[in-house]
């Protein structure tokens, strides 16, 4: 009876954070992270002065969401100086949520397979990702400030179409949710 207490409080932090990142993120992203910029990556990166290293899978790309990305970045380089510890926090709830839910529940199924009662199994991994999920939420201002930051770079930047940079400043502001 106790599993299915904890299953069940276990389980609103996790949904809650995957119907925002549904209809803040996946959605917007969707709709507005596939417009073309005009812009690579690259020349995005020299405008802003971004010196971090740019991930292989932007390279080359002129989407509004791999420019918002790199805008991100920068704004995370940024604030790394001013406030160390939370954007350490922010860095770790993005791994965290990438590496533990899959891992907790291929530990749960395992669980299964050998003979540990399902309840117990589908509690711990309901439980490492309640707490993934609160990591994700209490770290989230440090992502909104980080895009107020990266979106006055986009504007020192001087995009030369206001659609790009419109389509780009979306796309900041649901990156927050990723």
């Amino acid at each position: 009876m106790p599993w299915k207490i904890i299953i069940l409080l276990g389980i609103l932090p996790v949904v809650a954070y995957w119907l925002g990142r549904y209809f803040f993120y996946q959605k917007s992203q969707r709709q507005i992270g596939a417009v073309d910029c005009r812009l690579s990556v690259e020349d995005y990166a020299k405008k802003i002065s971004y010196a971090g290293k740019i991930p292989r899978s932007l390279v080359g790309r002129r989407t509004a969401s791999a420019l918002a990305e790199i805008s991100l970045a920068a704004a995370y380089e940024l604030l790394k100086s001013d406030h160390p510890q939370p954007v350490r926090i922010r860095n770790r709830a993005d791994t965290w949520a990438q590496i533990v839910a899959p891992f907790s529940i291929l530990i749960a199924v395992f669980g299964i397979l050998v003979g540990r009662p399902a309840t117990v199994c589908i509690a711990a991994a309901v439980v490492v990702n309640a707490v993934v999920a609160l990591m994700k939420f209490t770290s989230r201002s440090i992502a909104k400030h980080a895009s107020e930051r990266a979106i006055v770079l986009l504007r020192s930047a001087r995009i030369p179409r206001a659609e790009d940079e419109t389509s780009i400043e979306l796309c900041i502001r649901a990156l927050t949710w990723k």
